[in-house]
């Protein structure tokens, strides 16, 4: 009997080390320093080469770094050597100067000749208009002071006028002839006002064309979207993509 319970304890001695209760939570091994400044410095070694020398695709775009313009290319206007040199002689200056002087060459010196033709072609339309409410302002002046004074016939008592025709209308009083004088007369002035607007809109249309001829679309003024490095908070360096904007 002694013997049995000396071989249960013996075995219980060496099985409860192997029953005891694990921890639930090992804890993760203290990772080895790093240096971030050297990181920051090697951001460039971690886009392949490949990428870095033909970009990345994404689509049917590709997304070149900065210094490669061979595929933007196509997405600017090709200007010829002779064009550019003409469109750098065009100042604005001058062709302001030159519609205030005389309107449409300003037009001419921007080499915008089809604007011309409209442009005179108001000048036209307004100078009919002008001449035609004179004469029908100069026919109420005669008539209102043939209607109120009559119509002289050498001796000191004129024939008197009972009605007047005032372009298409006939007039039989003086208050008739008189309104006729002052709508005829503003239509007048109103055709001078408009030829005086239409001066003015000759010269700031020949200096805003001047100012969109010379407007520099070189690539200078672009869209760069180029690969980049870029450092995430517990993730490292990640690839992503850089996009620029140049303003004047």
């Amino acid at each position: 009997m002694k013997q049995h319970s000396a071989i249960l304890v013996l075995f219980l001695l060496v099985a409860l080390p192997a029953f005891a209760q694990r921890p639930a939570i090992v804890p993760a091994p203290t990772p080895a320093p790093t240096d971030s400044t050297r990181q920051l410095q090697s951001a460039t070694d971690t886009i392949p080469a490949a990428v870095q020398r033909n970009g990345i695709r994404v689509g049917s775009s590709v997304l070149t770094p900065e210094g490669d313009s061979a595929s933007l290319a196509t997405d600017t206007t090709e200007v010829t050597a002779s064009q550019e040199a003409k469109i750098r002689k065009i100042i604005p200056r001058k062709a302001t100067m030159r519609s205030l002087i005389l309107p449409g060459l300003g037009q001419a010196y921007n080499r915008q000749y089809y604007k011309i033709p409209f442009i005179y072609a108001g000048f036209g339309v307004m100078g009919y208009l002008f001449l035609r409410y004179r004469n029908l302002a100069n026919q109420a002046e005669e008539g209102y002071r043939l209607l109120k004074y009559g119509r002289p016939n050498g001796t000191n008592t004129p024939d008197p006028v009972t009605s007047v025709v005032i372009g298409s209308q006939i007039i039989t009083t003086q208050t008739g002839a008189k309104s006729g004088y002052d709508l005829y007369r503003s239509y007048r002035d109103l055709n001078i006002l408009l030829s005086l607007a239409l001066w003015g809109v000759n010269i700031v249309e020949a200096n805003v064309a001047a100012h969109l001829k010379t407007f520099d679309l070189s690539d200078d003024i672009s869209m760069r979207i180029e690969p980049r490095a870029l450092p995430m908070p517990g993730a490292g360096l990640v690839p992503g993509v850089r996009i620029a904007f140049t303003f004047k």
